[in-house]
C-alpha cells in the first residue's frame, strides 16, 4: 500500500512538474535513469520557543523561567495570529520525509516547555488545546509527580497520569530532559549513560511508546554527549541556554537537521508584542545559504 502511495504521488508530482504547477511546498526534479521524482524541501526558517513555569507569583529575578497565565495566553494568541504553529514531531517528520508526503508552512513556529511543571498541565495545556497549538514538554523524569515542599522541587510537577491525559489529546508530546536535570557535559561516561537511558526508559515505560527526543539541561553538551545520546536512541536533540536578549536569539533551518536545535528562551517580562518583534528580528538575522534556497 505504501509503495503504491509513493508511486501515485510520484506520478502526480511528475505531471504537476510538467505542467509547471507544482505546489509551493516543494520543488521536484525527475531523474533521467529511473524516471523517479525527487522532492526537494523548502529551506524554511523555524523559530522554536522555550517556556518553563507559568505562575502569578512575583518574579523576584526569575523572569527567565516564569511567565504569568495572562501573558502566556497573550503570547500564544499572538503567535497563532502571526505564524502557523506546528509540532516538533511534525518538523522532525518533514525533515526526514523523502517522498513529499509531509509538508510544512512558510511561517512555522514550534512551542516547547522544559522540566514538567504542574502549571504546564493546569494552565498551559487548556490554553494550547483551546487555541489548537501543539507543544512538546521535555520532562525531568526523576521529578515527575513531585510536590513543592517535598524536598525535591520548588514548584510541583505534573504526574504520569496527567502526562497521559495530555498526550491522549493529541496536542502534547512528552520527551526527555534527562533523569535528574544534570549538566551532561560535566558528567563521566557512566553518569552520562545513566541520565540518558534512565529517562528514556522511564518515559517509555510510563507512556507506552518510544522516547526519541531530548533537550540538554543548561545547554551543556559536547561531542561525547552527542554521540552517547545518539547511541541511546535519541533522534532529535534540542538545546537550552540563558540568552534572553534580542541579539542572542536564533532560529533553525530545515537544512540544519535536528541534531542540535536552537531554542529561544521566552522570559516572563516579555509582552506579546515584544515577543513577536523579537521572533521576527531573529528570523531576519538568519541567512539561508544561496545553494540551499528555493
Amino acid at each position: 500500500m505504501r509503495k503504491n502511495a509513493k508511486k501515485i504521488l510520484g506520478m502526480v508530482l511528475a505531471l504537476l512538474l510538467a505542467a509547471g504547477t507544482l505546489p509551493g511546498w516543494a520543488t521536484a526534479t525527475e531523474t533521467a535513469d529511473k524516471g523517479e521524482v525527487v522532492v526537494e524541501k523548502k529551506n524554511v526558517k523555524v523559530p522554536i520557543l522555550l517556556y518553563h513555569h507559568i505562575t502569578n507569583e512575583p518574579f523576584n529575578g526569575n523572569e527567565i523561567s516564569m511567565i504569568s497565565p495572562y501573558d502566556f495566553r497573550m503570547h500564544m494568541t499572538a503567535i497563532q495570529v502571526n505564524f502557523t504553529p506546528i509540532s516538533l514531531r511534525h518538523y522532525y517528520n518533514y525533515i526526514h520525509c523523502t517522498d513529499g508526503s509531509v509538508t510544512i508552512p512558510d511561517d512555522p513556529i514550534i512551542v516547547t516547555f522544559d522540566d514538567g511543571y504542574l502549571s504546564n498541565y493546569e494552565i498551559a495545556y487548556p490554553i494550547l488545546k483551546e487555541l489548537e497549538i501543539p507543544a512538546t514538554i521535555f520532562v525531568v523524569t526523576d521529578t515527575v509527580g513531585e510536590v513543592a515542599g517535598g524536598g525535591k522541587v520548588n514548584h510541583s510537577h505534573f504526574s504520569w497520569e496527567q502526562a497521559k491525559e495530555m498526550e491522549k489529546s493529541g496536542w502534547i508530546e512528552i520527551q526527555s530532559h534527562t533523569a535528574s536535570h544534570a549538566a551532561l557535559g560535566d558528567l563521566d561516561m557512566n553518569q552520562l549513560v545513566t541520565e540518558l537511558r534512565k529517562s528514556k526508559y522511564t518515559i517509555e515505560k510510563n507512556l507506552g511508546r518510544e522516547c526519541d527526543m531530548i533537550a540538554f539541561p543548561y545547554g551543556s553538551y559536547n561531542e561525547t554527549v552527542l554521540e552517547a545520546s545518539q547511541r541511546a536512541g535519541y533522534k532529535l536533540r534540542a538545546l537550552v541556554d540563558d540568552k534572553t536578549t534580542e541579539d542572542a536569539y536564533e532560529v533553525n533551518l530545515v537544512s540544519e537537521g535536528v541534531g542540535a536545535l536552537t531554542r529561544m528562551t521566552i522570559a516572563g517580562n516579555m509582552g506579546n508584542v515584544n515577543v513577536i518583534e523579537t521572533i521576527r528580528e531573529a528570523l531576519a538575522k538568519k541567512t539561508i545559504p544561496m545553494d540551499k534556497k528555493d
